[in-house]
């Protein structure tokens, strides 16, 4: 179901688009710094939203990259803490058996 969704949205997203690329297929005269372009508007508009994604990608790959190392932080820690239950409940399972006293030692008390 969650896939039709997608799908759904997917075309209608795809279909909405190229309704605004056919209203807008005239030519503009695009300047930029170094120069000047004649280019359809819908393909200055992509331009435009690629940069976006790509500079929202950048902006977000500092948290993104912070999360991964966290999480590997957390997994050493949960490794740990596994290994160190594991060791308990066996200690559990086999626990020492008791000292056996010593009574051939001499007990002298101190003054």
């Amino acid at each position: 179901m969650l896939r039709l969704l997608v799908l759904l949205l997917l075309v209608a997203v795809l279909g909405l688009g190229a309704s605004v690329g056919y209203v807008n297929a005239q030519t503009i005269h695009f300047n930029y710094l170094f120069g000047e372009l004649e280019l359809p508007l819908i393909a200055i508009m992509i331009a435009a939203f690629a940069v976006g994604v790509v500079l929202a990608l950048i902006a977000a790959s500092g948290r993104i990259i912070g999360q991964r190392l966290e999480l590997g932080r957390v997994r050493r820690q949960l490794r740990a803490q596994e290994t160190e239950l594991h060791s308990l409940r066996e200690l559990a399972a086999n626990p020492v058996p008791p000292a056996t006293p010593v009574s051939n030692v001499e007990y002298t008390p101190r003054a």
